[in-house]
Formats: C-alpha cells, sequence, structure tokens
C-alpha cells in the first residue's frame, strides 16, 4: 500500500495548497529544488513524466524523500496509462497526476488508496472526473481556462476539490485571484520560479504558499 492514503494527501493540499511542478534530467539539481520548496512549507511537489530516464529519477528522489523529508508527498505528473501509474507507483509515487481522465489509472490507483489527480475542462469532464474517484480534479490548462472560468464552475459544483494550474503566474495577484475563484490548491510549474538560488527559491515560494493557505 501507499505511504500516504488519498484522504491524507487531500488534507495536506488542503493545508498546504501550492504544490510545484517539475522536470530536471539532473538529480541533484532536482534535490536542491525540492528541498528548498519543502523548506518554504511545501508538502505536495510534483515530478513530471517529461523524459526518458523520468522513472529512474523519480525513484532516487523518492527515496532521497523519504529519508530526508518523511512527510512529504512526492507525486508523478504527466501519467496518461496504467501502464505508466503502475510504473511510478512502483518506484514509490505518494500520488499521480494527469493531464486527461483515464479510468484504468483510476482504478491502479484506487486499488493502492493513493490519490489520483485527473485532468479535465468541462463541468461534464470535471463531474465525470470526480465520480471516478478523483481526489482532487485538476482543472488544466487553467490560465487559459482564467480563474472566472473556475468561478463559475464552483456554481453548480461547489463541493469538489479543484487543483488549478498549467500556466499560472507565481505572483502574489495572481494567487490571490485563483483563491478568491475557489481553487483548493494551486500548482505552480517551478520553471517560472527563481531556482538560481535555493535561499530564494525558498523565500519566494513561502510568499506564494502565505496567500494561499486557509486562514487559522
Amino acid at each position: 500500500m501507499a505511504r500516504f492514503t488519498a484522504a491524507h494527501a487531500l488534507e495536506q493540499a488542503q493545508q498546504h495548497p501550492l504544490i510545484p511542478v517539475f522536470y530536471h534530467a539532473q538529480e541533484e539539481y532536482a534535490r536542491t529544488v525540492l528541498a528548498a520548496c519543502y523548506e518554504a512549507g511545501v508538502r505536495l511537489f510534483e515530478f513530471t513524466n517529461r523524459g526518458p530516464q523520468a522513472p529512474e529519477i523519480f525513484g532516487r528522489l523518492q527515496r532521497f524523500v523519504e529519508a530526508e523529508y518523511p512527510d512529504l508527498l512526492l507525486g508523478a505528473g504527466t501519467i496518461f496509462t496504467a501502464e505508466e501509474a503502475g510504473r511510478f507507483i512502483e518506484a514509490g509515487a505518494d500520488f499521480v497526476i494527469q493531464p486527461v481522465t483515464s479510468p484504468d489509472v483510476a482504478a491502479i490507483c484506487r486499488s493502492h488508496d493513493l490519490a489520483w489527480l485527473p485532468g479535465a475542462q468541462t463541468l461534464n469532464e470535471v463531474y465525470e472526473a470526480h465520480r471516478l474517484g478523483a481526489t482532487l480534479v485538476k482543472l488544466f490548462p487553467s490560465a487559459y481556462l482564467t480563474p472566472a472560468y473556475l468561478s463559475i464552475l464552483r456554481g453548480p459544483m461547489p463541493q469538489v476539490p479543484l487543483m488549478v494550474t498549467g500556466g499560472i503566474q507565481p505572483t502574489t495577484a495572481s494567487l490571490q485571484e485563483w483563491k478568491a475563484a475557489g481553487a483548493t490548491c494551486v500548482g505552480i510549474d517551478a520553471r517560472l520560479l527563481d531556482t538560481s538560488d535555493e535561499a530564494l527559491l525558498t523565500a519566494q515560494v513561502r510568499e506564494l504558499l502565505m496567500v494561499l493557505q486557509p486562514a487559522v
């Protein structure tokens, strides 16, 4: 079984609602970015399946996370098929994120009680993903759909947990707008952040996370 249940992943996404989305072929660099984000308060981190060595790098990163940051959930993104999902789950993935909704991926995640975050755009797609058991539905690409679209979607679907991601600018104003529109959590492409300096990255991510965190 997974290290963390789907319910725990949802709780962490609600309490720590900024999820960096990242891929890099250099494992050491990936560790540095991950460590800086964790220091800022991030507790869910998406490593995307964007390169031929992604599963191997992911597996080593997961072992690093389990040793150094045992409360961090490291998820696999850009997953299309059950075969891909199985490969990353075997490598230790704590959640699976898709740009699309695949019932067979839903089934393999459900069998492990693992958080499943499928991609959707339309009201019908969001409903179907939720019906299939999505822990969070990933509204993608959110920047194209706009906060106004999310706000309208929230009308008939106030209770569906929604992650917004895809082209969202890492600014205080942008995140305030998405939060006000009803986002449960926000995925930010780490390439849009300043990853050249670990301390600066931590400060930037901490500031963005503070915008999104629920009032105590």
